[in-house]
């Protein structure tokens, strides 16, 4: 019997973290965090991540992020030199490990930059970080991405949007699929909890106005991945990975949302089926009624 194929868009999993294929990218950037003295996250991960006690050194890299990193890695198939954007990055290893290992052109943003020191668990970006990673890093909100549209081939937003307001989540997601160039890929990963409602998968790709690459996997893990902020409740992470169809999005000089469509597309993998190609035409539909 054949192993049953892993969804593209997934809930979290501890088993995934311990596979070989994971660990061989956390262990380096676990390698990362320690060489640049990054925050630890020690004493967080006690409290929510307890199967990862005694896995990691001092300082320890946040343990969901031993399944998030690998996962939008692995996802967003990488090619030395590809135009990639970090949204919301802080001081995190996987922007460097993007500009290191997988030698691409990373940037990132994060809309608080400061001259030295650190907060907390490393949020926001000093000036000193980005002088000694010699990073590209600009100062910006997601509700409004300093960046010209179709720009960039990978987008990441990693444990970012659960964090934001609604209204400035929706045009994150907006600008997001604005800056992407067509035929490029947003990889997302949030947190996700079945007694307090964050996010939700399907209203996240909807916003965004994006196609899910491959299958998406909804069932809850029979295994909580975590326990939430407030100690007490179950959570769970999800990724997401979109691909932004043919399409070119811009905006004319009263800011309004330029949509200018191929009707051939360029991308025919396996995934391409029937009712993805329907998904599109009531996402262009939908899009050229918004304008």
């Amino acid at each position: 019997m054949k192993k049953p194929e892993v969804s593209t868009n997934r809930f979290a999993t501890k088993n995934e973290v311990f596979s070989r294929e994971f660990r061989k990218i956390w262990r380096v950037l676990a390698k990362i965090h320690r060489n640049y003295e990054l925050p630890d996250h020690g004493d967080v991960n006690k409290r929510r991540y307890l199967w990862a006690k005694n896995l990691l050194r001092y300082p320890e890299i946040y343990a969901a992020r031993l399944w998030e990193y690998p996962y939008a890695i692995l996802s967003a198939n990488l090619r030395p030199g590809m135009k990639c954007l970090d949204v919301g990055c802080g001081m995190t290893a996987f922007t460097i490990y993007l500009s290191e290992v997988s030698k691409t052109k990373i940037t990132g943003l994060d809309p608080d930059i400061f001259d030295s020191g650190v907060k907390y668990k490393g949020h926001g970006v000093s000036k000193e970080f980005i002088k000694r990673t010699g990073l590209k890093i600009v100062e910006g909100g997601t509700e409004n991405l300093p960046f010209k549209s179709n720009s960039f081939e990978r987008v990441f937003c990693i444990s970012v949007i659960e964090h934001l307001p609604k209204k400035i989540l929706e045009a994150g997601l907006k600008e997001i699929a604005r800056v992407l160039k067509p035929n490029g890929l947003a990889v997302l990963t949030f947190d996700i909890n079945m007694l307090s409602e964050i996010n939700r998968p399907l209203d996240i790709i909807w916003e965004s106005g994006l196609i899910p690459m491959g299958s998406i996997d909804l069932k809850w893990p029979f295994h909580r991945f975590g326990i939430f902020s407030d100690g007490i409740q179950p959570a769970d992470v999800f990724g997401l990975t979109l691909l932004k169809d043919n399409y070119t999005v811009s905006r004319d000089n009263k800011g309004k949302r330029i949509i200018q469509a191929y009707l051939i597309p360029t991308m025919r993998d396996k995934w391409m089926s029937s009712h993805v190609i329907s998904y599109r035409f009531k996402r262009l539909v939908r899009d050229i009624l918004k304008l």
